[in-house]
């Protein structure tokens, strides 16, 4: 019951194809005129009797249909068309005193609820057209039944006020049933947006090999820190002989060299750092909050951690890997781009002169 009562109110994870959803109509209706055909028979009514009995095969050739076929949308236009079509000969038989004429009024929303489901495919539904459709039949048969008056009479005015409600009942359960679907698809939508929004928010802000922050992630913190006025420093890191590891091993174990490499970082660094693949081996570290010296003895953390990483190629070698790298922060003046320039000053001094190295000064100036 919790399941229905979740269904019913749109709260539902589950939702329903539009071949589903008229899989089960041709059910449901199927079922309904089963018991239409016994109503209409035990008051001799044959006429619709029989009408019950072509609607009733009608459904099952369209369940037979759904089942091997993958598109609802002839089975949609025939379930369609049958409802109308009954609706306007059982009014003209009984009157509209019985309430079928309503089956017309819920056949309007169901109508855009078949443009939004076939939207995406070859077939394409235009609402307007179904409704103006359904308002036709509905004036015609209300008109005739004016003139003319029903071809039969059955039982008395308490029966046909019965009929009348329980008509009443099925086309609000109807109604309810296709807009509880109706929501819950767009809810699904709404939610697989968001999370493909956020995949992409995560993509846009992560490089995809190795899982660090990309440099619009350092303009961000760097932004954030300016309106602290807070102090920082930067690492900037270059995996040393990296191309050779390319050339020696296949881009594969390059990959994996980054990766391993990534993973150093991400241990060795504080929370609140925000650690970035600056190029293609290079990888920087913002630390806010952090003087120069302090940032250095995280490099040299950091440095240690890669001297201990042994990656292996994937024809099975051994690869050991060091990196080396340049500490700079903005006391020694200049804007982020600066103290970025000056920690790839100190890098690159320290790739010239042996590298598996930290510099946070610069060699010249001492």
């Amino acid at each position: 019951m919790k399941n229905l009562w979740d269904y019913i109110s749109g709260e539902s994870k589950i939702a329903l194809t539009m071949k589903q959803v008229v899989l089960y109509l041709t059910v449901v209706m199927a079922c309904i005129h089963t018991l239409l055909f016994m109503l209409f028979l035990y008051f001799g009514v044959y006429m619709m009797a029989a009408v019950n009995t072509v609607s009733v095969s009608l459904y099952i050739g369209c369940f037979i249909w759904l089942r091997f076929e993958k598109s609802p949308y002839v089975v949609f236009n025939l379930c369609y068309a049958e409802v109308i079509i009954h609706a306007m000969l059982a009014t003209f038989a009984v009157g509209s005193s019985c309430g079928f004429l309503l089956y017309m009024v819920c056949m309007v929303p169901i109508a855009y609820y078949a443009a939004y489901s076939f939207r995406d495919s070859r077939h394409f539904v235009r609402p307007v057209i179904y409704v103006l459709v359904t308002m036709l039949v509905f004036v015609i048969s209300k008109c005739a039944g004016w003139v003319f008056g029903p071809m039969y009479h059955i039982g008395n005015s308490f029966f046909r006020d019965i009929m009348y409600i329980i008509n009443y009942l099925l086309v609000v359960i109807t109604i309810v049933a296709f807009m509880s679907t109706f929501l819950i698809q767009i809810r699904t939508l709404e939610e697989l947006m968001i999370k493909k929004n956020q995949k992409l928010e995560v993509l846009s802000t992560q490089d995809a090999l190795t899982g660090l922050s990309n440099r619009r992630s350092i303009n961000e913190k760097y932004k954030e820190i300016l309106s602290k006025n807070e102090t920082y420093s930067v690492i900037l890191g270059d995996i040393d002989d990296f191309k050779r590891v390319n050339d020696t091993y296949g881009h594969a174990c390059g990959d994996s060299v980054l990766e391993s490499a990534a993973e150093v970082f991400k241990t060795s660094v504080r929370n609140g750092d925000v650690v970035c693949r600056w190029g293609g081996e290079e990888i920087l570290v913002m630390l806010p909050q952090c003087g120069k010296d302090t940032a250095a003895q995280i490099a040299e953390r950091i440095a240690d951690g890669i001297r201990k990483t042994l990656v292996i190629s994937p024809d099975g070698a051994k690869v050991k890997i060091t990196m080396t790298f340049g500490v700079a922060g903005p006391g020694e003046g200049g804007d982020i781009k600066d103290v970025i320039k000056r920690a790839d000053n100190r890098l690159y001094y320290g790739k010239s002169h042996g590298k598996n190295c930290v510099i946070k000064e610069d060699m010249a100036a001492l």
